[in-house]
């Protein structure tokens, strides 16, 4: 039985086992996921509890996942909240004078958190096979064979899944890859 087939039947059958499994299992993934973009251990160490708390309070509406992608993509939407709060809670608004109002006007501005959040959508737009593996290969980093295995299909499958979810995006991203 597969560590996220174990995990769905604890779900069902116990929920506080399932949480410290779960807890056990993927703590330290979710940490490094978000320490990727929060690089402050104490900072990843809290959002990745806040993390654990979001699944326990939604556990009942956890339906058929794979565990391993899901608290990463949820480590990654956490960090870029935390990263958006605190670019709102910035300082005060800097004064525009003309001629950088001129130059803004003219060159376009790319902004770390807008393209993070445009890769996101572009991710999320995959199809739900392609998305998987493709989450599992770049952010989990898991080798075709691990994916297959993970997944039960074959490498086959998985090659081809990944050049569909790279030709997608960067189809999707092209006006960041110019």
């Amino acid at each position: 039985m597969s560590e996220n087939d174990r995990l769905l039947q604890l779900l069902r059958e116990d929920e506080h086992q399932f949480m410290k499994a779960l807890f056990q299992a993927y703590f330290a993934l979710v940490c490094k996921s978000i320490y990727r973009l929060v690089p402050d251990m104490a900072t990843a160490e809290d959002l990745a509890q806040e993390v654990f708390i979001k699944v326990w309070n939604r556990r009942d509406q956890l339906g058929e996942v794979y565990f391993k992608a899901y608290l990463h993509r949820a480590g990654v939407n956490m960090a870029l909240d935390h990263i958006d709060k605190h670019k709102r809670r910035g300082g005060p608004p800097q004064e525009i004078g003309p001629a950088a109002e001129e130059q803004q006007a003219t060159a376009p501005v790319v902004h770390l958190a807008d393209t993070q959040t445009r890769i996101r959508q572009a991710v999320d737009a995959l199809p739900e096979k392609c998305r998987e593996v493709f989450m599992l290969s770049r952010y989990e980093e898991l080798s075709y064979k691990e994916i297959a295995q993970t997944m039960q299909i074959s490498i086959k499958t998985v090659e081809n899944q990944m050049i569909t979810a790279l030709k997608k995006l960067r189809h999707s991203l092209r006006e960041y890859l110019e």
